[in-house]
């Protein structure tokens, strides 16, 4: 399937759900998950090898929520056991309920912040 054909699949499908955000996960042979809800947290961890032992390290996280404003944001954070804190690494913006909106507008922020 190419990128284009899930593109319109995810837009047919955006009229039966009102669901804010769609995540799919394909997990290889553990399985996949396709879920459509109104905030999404996800965490990927991978083996790291810390103070002689080997770990699950959760190195990325994706916060998916509405704003106060209602405007929608997908947070990307990174996670490194040597840094004091998470860094934020990109957030992507939409406000689907503008209807002053003449295109679909996404804002991409990817300017590094410490959380």
């Amino acid at each position: 399937m190419t990128r284009r054909n899930e593109e319109s699949k995810l837009n047919s499908s955006a009229g039966r759900d009102r669901r804010k955000f769609e995540v799919r996960c394909h997990a290889g042979d553990a399985g996949h998950l396709e879920v459509a809800s109104d905030s999404v947290s996800v965490r990927v961890g991978q083996r790291i090898r810390r103070e002689g032992k080997e770990e699950l390290w959760g190195s990325l996280l994706v916060e998916c929520k509405e704003q106060d404003d209602g405007s929608l944001a997908v947070e990307v954070v990174v996670c490194h056991p040597d840094w004091d804190e998470p860094v934020r690494i990109a957030s992507i913006q939409s406000n689907p309920s503008d209807e002053k909106a003449a295109q679909p507008t996404l804002r991409c922020d990817f300017e590094q912040k410490q959380l």
